[in-house]
């Protein structure tokens, strides 16, 4: 890889010492990093209960930027807590903002010695394809992708785990400003963007209660409303290390069902321009839901969601 063409990596960190310096020393795996620069957001402390954690995690960011390979180690220390959404939305802004691309972590994913290469190839190809509007690095561990032969597949559905984009498709998502009366007026774009991914609607409701602050929703929801795709490796070039209880998105019940394991590869990877796969994009969607008990979790979702609806036909 050209060392001109490496675009920077954005980490996010918070609480969590161990975890964004356990994710900063695989990348460092990668050979690219000596030519790549990093800019780390460390989030500030919510309480004074939780200052101590957050004083570790920059200590250890600030003792890990004196040993570290990249070419160029940027940290920024928020003075107060943003919370994950409005780190991510203004970080990645600033730095698309200089940089015109840019490869985004969080401190809870370990990544492969082909991450950076894969990352890096994939903004380059497909740059100028206007309907590509992002590059996930992770994907589930389908059962549909152990036959698939190819190297790369494109969904519909967008991800968070390890993923880059550019700043033209960055900023049209307007960002991300939702008219959630409208979304739930609209069943026709409910149900679609349901399935992409089972979850997404209740998520989309939550976002609009207050109940959660997610970055991701909204800016999937962007990609699929403008009609661009989202590209995937067949074998993932991410983990999420994340599922201990320690987050919060994730739980331990999740950890077998997502971990996926993180493969050396020995030929080039091969990009090109393909369809969606409608079978792949079927099992993808119902991922979340995978089991029984995962099923059940998801019945109650909906009927959550349900009757939010109910209630809102009646209040009008």
């Amino acid at each position: 890889m050209d060392k001109r063409n490496c675009a920077p990596v954005v980490a996010f960190a918070y609480n969590r010492a161990d975890k964004i310096i356990r994710c900063l020393k695989s990348l460092e795996k990668n050979k690219e990093a000596v030519d790549t620069d990093l800019i780390i957001y460390c989030d500030g402390a919510k309480s004074e209960n939780g200052r101590a954690k957050v004083e570790d995690t920059r200590k250890a960011l600030h003792q890990y930027k004196e040993e570290a390979v990249f070419a160029n180690i940027k940290l920024v220390e928020a003075p107060q807590n943003k919370g994950l959404a409005k780190s991510i939305i203004e970080g990645v802004t600033e730095v698309l903002e200089e940089y015109g691309r840019a490869i985004i972590v969080e401190d809870d994913l370990i990544v492969s010695e082909d991450f950076l290469d894969y990352m890096n190839g994939a903004l380059n190809y497909y740059e100028s394809n206007e309907n590509i509007g992002a590059i996930s690095a992770y994907t589930y561990p389908l059962e549909v992708l152990k036959d698939y032969k190819k190297d790369i597949y494109a969904m519909h559905k967008g991800d968070c785990w390890g993923w880059a984009t550019w700043k033209d498709r960055w900023d049209k998502a307007s960002w991300a400003d939702v008219d959630f009366n409208a979304y739930f007026r609209d069943k026709k774009l409910r149900k679609n963007f349901e399935n992409t991914e089972n979850g997404w609607d209740l998520l989309m409701l939550l976002q609009s209660q207050g109940k959660i602050s997610s970055w991701a929703v909204r800016w999937v929801l962007s990609l699929y409303k403008r009609g661009l795709l989202t590209i995937y490796p067949r074998d993932s070039f991410v983990t999420n290390a994340g599922f201990d209880g320690s987050g919060t998105h994730s739980s331990k019940s999740e950890e077998s069902q997502y971990f996926t394991e993180l493969k050396k590869r020995t030929s080039p990877i091969v990009f090109e321009n393909p369809k969606p796969d409608p079978a792949l994009e079927k099992e993808a969607a119902r991922f979340p839901r995978k089991g029984t008990k995962a099923a059940f979790k998801y019945y109650l979702k909906r009927v959550y969601v349900r009757l939010f609806d109910i209630l809102r036909i009646f209040s009008k």
